[in-house]
């Protein structure tokens, strides 16, 4: 399977994006965490993406900014009530920016964009252009899956993830746990034939994370399980870093 990462994931999923994703997080508790560490502001998201999580966010009066690389990702959100408060642009999160260098108080990625992003190299430089647009004492959060290696037998898994009257979903993925990489098909059957939308993903621990973090010059502040700020532990399966911006 060729490497499918941020560059296909816009367009494959935009389309759906939405449904699939709508009831998540209970978005007021993640607005209120969110607020209570932007404080005045402003505010920027790495892979913005449908408004999601933003557009909640200058709901509450933060001055928004967003990055995402899927034109059509922008264009949903942009089409959405409350978008022209939100000023972002189709770039690059881990070099392009955005807004006033040096002026955030916070830059948060979620829902796992930090792995889609590549190699650890070009993760690295996600928070080195995240430290580069934070004022000092600004936070970056990182929001992510916690790689659980139980779930695959011999490296693989086969998960259904839809079931209808016309439709069946499946996902399939294949795990290489010495690049930390997992690649996955996402497989509907319908009447009106079969739809593949493909994924690339290398996932972090929460160790190199924080190592990641430091070689940007940041250091971490927080690390919770949930929005709620419920605390990490060894059974958590999502992981919530919260660092701060130490050098100048």
């Amino acid at each position: 399977m060729a490497k499918v990462g941020l560059s296909n994931y816009g367009d494959d999923w935009a389309p759906i994006y939405d449904e699939l994703f709508q009831n998540r997080d209970d978005l007021s508790v993640v607005g209120e965490t969110l607020v209570s560490l932007a404080k005045d502001g402003p505010v920027l998201e790495f892979g913005i993406g449908t408004g999601r999580l933003a557009l909640p966010l200058a709901e509450r009066g933060l001055k928004v900014y967003g990055i995402d690389n899927s034109e059509e990702m922008l264009r949903r959100m942009w089409a959405k009530p409350g978008a022209d408060k939100i000023t972002a642009i189709v770039g690059d999160c881990t070099k392009d920016s955005v807004g006033e260098a040096g002026a955030f108080s916070l830059v948060f990625i979620a829902f796992t964009t930090l792995f889609l992003l590549g190699p650890q190299d070009v993760q690295v430089e996600c928070f080195k252009n995240a430290a580069r647009h934070l004022r000092k004492g600004g936070v970056f959060v990182v929001e992510a899956f916690v790689h659980d290696r139980t779930r695959f037998h011999q490296f693989q898994e086969v998960v259904t993830t839809k079931v209808g009257e016309n439709v069946v979903g499946f996902r399939v993925g294949m795990l290489d746990p010495v690049n930390q990489v997992l690649r996955t098909q996402h497989i509907e059957l319908t009447p009106d034939g079969i739809r593949f939308r493909p994924n690339w993903l290398r996932y972090v621990y929460p160790s190199e994370m924080d190592l990641m973090a430091r070689l940007a010059g940041m250091r971490l502040r927080e690390r919770w399980s949930s929005w709620n700020r419920a605390p990490f532990t060894a059974e958590s399966s999502t992981q919530i870093g919260v660092y701060e911006k130490v050098t100048d």
